[in-house]
């Protein structure tokens, strides 16, 4: 099944799961009719309603139950009790394929898989694919970078399906399941190291004599214009840093001295942390969940 002839149910209508349905709207790969978001707050279902002309609902379990895909967008901390809802109503004993895609932080795909799955027989699980997605927060405004994976029974389609999905508010890779701890340190917590090193430009730049609106000017535009110099390039990041460093110049006084201060030693360790605490947070929410 595409993605334009699909029911599409959201269960969880926060601010990403607005940010997923708002760009598949904007794509033009889903039509707003093809879309229910699923929310306890009734202020909230008017207003997505009113701006993105979807349906809407206030149960769980008939917007999974009407849906081809369900996407479950609830905190971690709510997922188990929300799985064990739908077990229970028998709603996971399903007669047609129904992929679910869960972009719930830290749970691993056999956490769903041991509550959705009980007391299904075997053969039927496989009509029940689960996708696992870290989006990131700039998928709020359609830059995002999304880790994607499956478990066994996600078939190519169903990851095409999700990547159709996801593709909408950014770029999507698709990896193994051992690796999304990585993806959390890379791009999950990625957007949060590059605003600390902003900061940092902007507070310096301060102390330099700029005001603040002029040495947030200076730094966010050439932040900006790095990125897309980076970008258009078919150099390397290495190799750009090169081009501008000058033998006995400014730009080499400021690398030297942040290479004497471990600055790339702390990125580094500091995504291994990220990604050590995205392990521990794994056991942490699951055992939580239930």
């Amino acid at each position: 099944m595409s993605a334009s002839d699909s029911r599409i149910g959201f269960i969880g209508a926060g601010n990403m799961a607005e940010a997923m349905a708002g760009a598949m709207i904007s794509s033009g790969n889903v039509q707003s009719r093809q879309l229910t978001l699923c929310d306890l707050r009734q202020d909230r279902l008017t207003y997505l309603e009113t701006q993105y002309n979807v349906h809407t609902s206030a149960s769980a379990a008939e917007t999974f139950d009407g849906a081809t895909t369900v996407v479950l967008a609830v905190k971690p901390q709510g997922m188990g009790a929300l799985l064990e809802e739908l077990r229970d109503k028998g709603l996971t004993r399903v007669t047609e394929r129904k992929q679910i895609i869960t972009i719930a932080a830290g749970l691993p795909l056999s956490f769903y898989e041991e509550i959705l799955y009980d007391g299904i027989p075997g053969a039927s699980t496989g009509l029940l694919p689960i996708l696992r997605v870290m989006p990131n927060t700039p998928s709020l405004v359609l830059a995002g970078m999304s880790g994607l994976c499956g478990n066994r029974h996600a078939s190519p389609e169903d990851m095409d399906m999700a990547e159709t999905i996801l593709s909408a508010m950014g770029d999507v890779l698709r990896v193994t399941e051992d690796q999304m701890d990585g993806v959390t340190a890379v791009s999950g917590s990625g957007p949060a190291y590059f605003f600390y090193v902003v900061e940092a430009m902007i507070n310096t730049a301060k102390e330099m004599g700029f005001e603040g609106e002029d040495a947030k000017r200076l730094a966010l535009g050439t932040i900006n214009g790095a990125a897309k110099l980076l970008l258009a390039s078919d150099d390397e990041p290495e190799d750009l840093r090169r081009k501008v460093t000058s033998p006995g110049g400014t730009t080499e006084a400021a690398i030297n001295e942040m290479k004497a201060r471990g600055v790339e030693g702390g990125i580094r360790e500091g995504m291994l942390a990220a990604a050590r605490r995205s392990r521990e947070m794994k056991e942490e929410i699951g055992k939580a969940g239930k």
